[in-house]
């Protein structure tokens, strides 16, 4: 048994209204003469229902944007620095110092060499020897497939401490390769009217993610921090649906970099999640009935809608998912971090409760999380 001792969060110093970010956005529309209609930005940075995004990087550069080796740079070291914060925080939360950790997972879409467990390791003094699992490529599934993974390590481990950590820079692409890409596919859009659904999809993508870091402390069931209250991840499991790695994920295109998340999403999410929940709740003996709290990493107000529908649920259940996406947006893999820590926060359910964390990825894959308090 794996429980979680402690959570955090962290956010940069820049925030944005969403009105601020569509009118950005405008702007270069205006000053570029992209001949597009500037009430989709509206409509669709309206409809994610989202009230305003951190950012690590800054809009200073949005209209000069920096070299792309320049850009990559300083998305490393935001990223790197954002994770500090997230750690350090939850250490002192928990009185735990560095050396105290056994085991470091950290899931970001940083393609950095060194990773950026070891540019963290160079920060914060944790022990040489520590077992390290980098995870990349999962997305928005992240940090509950990395919850997942090192709890599967704890059972293996019982006396010892893992941390896992999870950071995305979002606003990176707002350094010059959002514009690039729009401009590209606006000028192709006389001769190839296809190009549409992939510029109201950038736009969307563009309305819907921001920037943020998550850590949790976890341990294993014979270490002192296992304590009553603290909820154990009593069993996970993962789901892929086949043919279906064009729905979400990023793209290396001509421009640059490229977010993809197709409109058939909350569809292919209902049929993931049941094939994953259902027999995972079976398997213990429950129902979705017996859930007291769903953690559920709000991928976009669909999403949201999606889930409640699925499983019958009140609009309760989900508030906390709803209330994270309106206040920072979509940030990913540390989303359900997020959602984890604010529940953490609150009054405990009563003992022997249950809860669900859920998160969605590219793949197109599911991870769901079981847990009990």
């Amino acid at each position: 048994m794996a429980y979680i001792a402690a959570a955090s969060t962290a956010f940069p110093t820049h925030y944005y209204p969403q009105e601020v970010l569509a009118t950005t956005l405008k702007k270069y529309f205006m000053i570029s003469q992209l001949d597009f209609d500037l009430e989709v930005i509206d409509r669709f940075f309206t409809n994610v229902a989202i009230e305003g995004r951190y950012f690590m990087l800054p809009l200073d550069s949005f209209f000069d944007p920096p070299t792309v080796e320049t850009g990559f740079q300083a998305t490393v070291e935001a990223t790197v620095s954002l994770l500090e914060v997230a750690v350090r925080q939850l250490l002192e939360k928990a009185s735990l110092a560095p050396e105290d950790i056994s085991q470091l997972t950290t899931t970001t879409l940083v393609s950095a060499v060194p990773s950026v467990d070891a540019r963290l390791m160079n920060r914060v003094p944790f022990a040489p020897q520590i077992k390290r699992l980098p995870i990349g490529g999962v997305g928005c599934m992240g940090g509950a497939f990395g919850v997942a993974r090192v709890a599967d390590y704890l059972r293996g481990h019982p006396t010892e401490t893992a941390l896992i950590a999870a950071a995305e820079p979002s606003s990176a692409l707002w350094l010059g390769s959002l514009q690039r890409d729009l401009a590209a596919m606006i000028h192709q859009l006389p001769e190839d009217p296809s190009q549409y659904s992939d510029i109201v999809m950038t736009i969307i993508t563009a309305a819907l993610f921001g920037d943020g870091a998550g850590a949790v402390l976890m341990v294993g069931d014979e270490h002192p921090l296992a304590q009553p209250g603290c909820p154990q991840v009593i069993d996970s499991v993962s789901m892929l649906l086949p043919d279906t790695i064009d729905l979400m994920g990023m793209e290396r295109v001509n421009t640059g970099t490229r977010n993809i998340l197709r409109p058939e999403v909350s569809e292919y999410a209902r049929e993931g999640l049941r094939r994953a929940i259902d027999p995972l709740l079976e398997k213990h003996n429950l129902s979705s009935d017996k859930i007291e709290r769903w953690l559920v990493h709000p991928g976009g107000p669909k999403i949201i809608s999606a889930v409640t529908e699925e499983f019958g649920l009140e609009d309760r259940a989900l508030q906390c998912s709803r209330e994270v996406l309106a206040k920072v947006g979509n940030i990913s893999s540390p989303t359900v971090l997020y959602i984890l820590d604010q529940v953490l926060a609150e009054a405990p359910p009563a003992s022997g409760a249950y809860g669900l964390m859920i998160a969605m990825g590219p793949g197109f894959s599911q991870e769901v999380l079981l847990l009990k308090w």
